[in-house]
Order: C-alpha cells, then structure tokens, then sequence
C-alpha cells in the first residue's frame, strides 16, 4: 500500500509482552528484528516500516508516541495496532498492558520515517509562521466598531434635524 500523504484513522490499540513466550511471545518480530519498545504489529494491508503515530497520550504507559510496523499477527487487521511492551520487568510488562487494555484511538498513519519527518517539519513550520504573522482581528474589529460608531451618529443626526418646511 502506497500512503500519499499521512492518514488518520481510528484503530484498536494493544500491548504485547514478548518476554511473556506463547504464541504471541517471540522475541523476534517478523522482519528479523528484535522485539523491541517503539515496534509494533499491525496489519497485512501495511509494510514493514510504516509509521504510525498515536494521536493520545502514551507517557503513563511507558509508550512511544510512534512505533513502527515490524510484524505481523494472526489476530491483527488492517484497524488493529499491537504494541511491544518490553521493560525487562514482565510484571511491569503486565501491569501496563492491563491498565492500558484495548482503546480505539485516532492514529496517523505514515509511510516511513522520512514521511513522518516530513509532517512533523511541516507542522513545525506552520505553528511558527502563526506565531510570526501579525494579529489582524484587533485591527478589523477596531475598523467595525467605528463604521458602526459613525453610522449610528448619522442616524441620530438624522433624527433630530427639523424638517424643513415650505
């Protein structure tokens, strides 16, 4: 799947816990790397090294905000992300996994590292150009304050001028 341009969609997020062995315990991801913090499985319809970024807090759980696809799951579709949770401590491991359970979360959706970059520089960029640009809404409120200011002085003017008679 080619992504033009960086996605956001609602996905089902969870934990996994390498360390814990079993079915989903490898500690290999199915490229070849090893199962690490920042990696996760996601969905046939993403290859390996797609970025996504999740859209929610991740700090209390000792998560990145960005992981990227390096395996896959039996369990895991195109709308489903699976976090490695790997501490060195697999009650911890536990611990966070449980507490985080499964979430639908907004998730932006990268082609690759680059990509990524690419949208954080432009977003960068956007934010200091507003911050940069001079304020115009004081100005044009100013100038509509005083349109009315002198066309309600017209009006009373209006009003209390005597009518003029033959």
């Amino acid at each position: 799947m080619h992504i033009a341009a960086a996605m956001t969609i609602m996905m089902s997020v969870t934990f996994y816990i390498p360390a814990a062995g079993g079915v989903n315990g490898d500690l290999y991801m199915a490229d070849g790397t090893e199962a690490n913090i920042g990696f996760a499985s996601c969905g046939p319809r993403y290859p390996f090294g797609t970025v996504f970024e999740i859209m929610v807090d991740m700090s209390p759980y000792g998560a990145p905000q960005v992981v990227e696809c390096r395996d896959r799951g039996g369990a895991v579709g195109n709308f489903n992300l699976d976090l490695v949770i790997r501490t060195g401590d697999l009650k911890k491991d536990w611990a966070i996994a449980r507490a985080w359970g499964k979430r639908r979360v907004p998730v932006r959706i990268h082609e690759n590292w680059a990509a990524y970059a690419d949208v954080q520089q432009a977003e960068h960029d956007a934010a200091q150009a507003v911050a940069a640009a001079p304020t115009q809404a004081p100005v044009q409120a100013s100038a509509q304050v005083n349109a009315q200011a002198t066309a309600q002085a017209a009006d009373e003017l209006l009003f209390i001028a005597p009518a003029s008679q033959p």
